[in-house]
This record gives C-alpha cells, structure tokens and sequence, in this order.
C-alpha cells in the first residue's frame, strides 16, 4: 500500500511542477511628444469651470478604448510628470476619446481660474 500511494504522490507532484509559464510580450508603445494648442475655457467642467486644451492624436482608435492605454505628462521644468497633477496651484487631469486628448485645468483649492495656463510641452504614450 506504501508503494502505490507513494507512487501516486510522486507523480501528482511531477504532474505540478512541470507546467509551462508563458509570458506574453505585447507590441509595445508610441511616444508622442506635442504641447498643448492653446486653451478655451469650458464652464461645464466642476463647480467654476476650466481651461481645456484639445490635443488632436489621430493615432488614438478604438483599439485603445479596449485593449490599450493612454498615459499623458507635461513638462515640469525639465521633467515630465503623469497627470493628474498639480503644477503652481493648478491642477491638471486629461480625457481622451478617438483621435484626441483633452487636457483640463482648474485652480488647486476650487476657485475659478482667471488667466488661461501657458503652452506646455506634453508627452502621450499609447500602450498596446
């Protein structure tokens, strides 16, 4: 009886350790690098309204609403930081449909935003 069970465990535990991992490398990404194209405040956007910046990107399809991602930063003094964020008491956030990124500021504390922002370098990377 101690052979056939111990028969039956070794190959139980053959069995397991000899699955196949697989990893699955997807085709990549596509780095845009654009800024922003001028600003119109929109006042349906939170309680005071918001500057919004439209940034047409043909490159963004339908594939990206199921399959992939969009990440977008702006330019910091050099650096590029994801939105949302807030840069000098504005905070930015971005939407995007097919064929355009929408990049939204407002003032930080909720209070409407008087002058529009300046043009800003933007970087859109598209993940499939």
């Amino acid at each position: 009886m101690k052979k056939i069970l111990t028969l039956i465990c070794c190959t139980v535990i053959l069995a397991a350790t000899s699955c196949k991992k697989e990893t699955i490398i997807g085709p990549g990404a596509t780095t845009v690098f654009t800024s922003t194209t001028g600003w119109s405040f929109d006042s349906t956007i939170g309680n005071n309204g918001a500057y919004t910046s439209d940034i047409p990107m043909p490159e963004i399809d339908n594939y990206y609403d199921n399959h992939g991602a969009v990440l977008v930063y702006l330019d910091d003094s050099g650096t590029y930081e994801q939105l949302p964020d807030v840069f000098d008491g504005i905070t930015y956030r971005f939407v995007y449909t097919k064929g355009h990124v929408y990049i939204d500021a407002q003032n930080a504390d909720g209070s409407k935003l008087t002058v529009a922002p300046p043009k800003l370098n933007v970087k859109i990377v598209l993940v499939q």
